[in-house]
């Protein structure tokens, strides 16, 4: 990590009672400022990671508990199958629909709280939720902005190339399959546009939260904010990634000794498995909402003299120019 310190080392981090100094910082300082923050407040941020965590883990209950069953196969073993799908479907898709919606609300609420610990003021769960509850929808939108800029080519792509795939099939024309295969490469290589895009839009829900602004413009503040570092965001993507994978390998023998367990062995190995997803996204969930909140600090230090600001207005000085900020100026509520 930076300097040589491990993110263990609070002094490395010059954090004091007014919060963390203000300057441009390493990637490896970034990181090292997340853990210790994410450490100092480990309560607080797992317990704003709880309610999408909680949906995905009632969710599998529900699933486990009524909507499975066990076949007996010819060699005496049991598996487990499915004996409600469209239930079953059904239930995924709400699942999946408020957790969605949850994920970007408790995002909105983990960069508040990152933003108030940073800069020196208190941070409790309770204002937390507070003071993104007036605006909560906002960030749903922000959230679905976001994904929509990352994936709006390859699902053009990929319907298309469904779409040639059916008609194909009736007229086995040559030239359809020839554009068949080129748009199958297109789907493939938009896939990796995808990834770029992602890195540039990342930074939305601190732009959202901490400057006001709405889906369209947090979006567009977010690309204004990384011409260039985009890499650093990747890293802390893989970083989270290989957390995630790491729990995974450990309840993934839960996952694949339940399917072929029968009674209370069934149950308790699933919800075993459930209790690890849920514990998973509790405890990795809020570092990447972190360490984007510090990189949306960082560029703006960089690019816009937001440590000069930021020390002007605790000492009573004026307010930024509203001229210099432009089109990236809140947006009325």
């Amino acid at each position: 990590m930076a300097s040589g310190q491990s993110w263990t080392s609070p002094e490395s981090l010059a954090q004091s009672n007014a919060g963390y100094d203000l300057r441009p910082l390493s990637t490896g300082e970034v990181l090292d400022r997340t853990f210790q923050l994410y450490r100092s407040r480990i309560a607080l941020f797992a317990s704003l990671a709880a309610p999408p965590a909680a949906v995905s883990f009632i969710s599998g209950a529900i699933q486990a508990f009524a909507l499975q069953g066990e076949r007996v196969l010819p060699n005496g073993k049991h598996l487990v199958v499915n004996t409600h799908p469209w239930t079953t479907v059904t239930i995924s898709i709400v699942a999946a629909l408020i957790y969605f919606a949850l994920y970007g609300i408790t995002q909105a609420a983990t960069t508040w709280a990152v933003s108030e610990i940073y800069l020196g003021n208190p941070a409790a769960l309770s204002s937390a939720w507070k003071a993104v509850s007036g605006r909560w929808f906002r960030y749903i939108l922000v959230v679905l902005r976001q994904y929509w800029s990352i994936f709006w080519l390859p699902i053009i792509l990929f319907v298309a190339f469904g779409a040639i795939v059916a008609v194909n099939r009736r007229s086995g024309n040559l030239g359809l399959s020839i554009v068949m295969g080129l748009l199958a490469f297109l789907a493939l290589a938009s896939l990796i546009y995808s990834g770029y895009v992602a890195l540039r839009v990342s930074l939305a829900i601190p732009a959202a939260v901490l400057e006001g602004l709405r889906p369209n413009a947090a979006v567009r503040r977010s690309i204004a904010l990384l011409p260039e570092r985009k890499v650093r965001i990747f890293l802390l993507w893989l970083l989270v990634v290989a957390m995630g994978f790491i729990v995974g390998i450990v309840i993934s023998p839960l996952a694949f000794m339940a399917v072929t367990a029968h009674g209370v062995e069934r149950y308790t190995l699933q919800m075993s498995s459930l209790a690890g997803s849920f514990l998973s996204r509790l405890l990795i969930g809020p570092v990447g909402a972190i360490g984007l909140c510090l990189f949306y600090f960082d560029e703006r230090v960089r690019h816009e003299g937001f440590d000069i600001e930021f020390l002007m207005q605790r000492a009573g000085g004026p307010p930024p120019n509203p001229a210099v900020e432009g089109s990236t100026s809140p947006e009325p509520a």
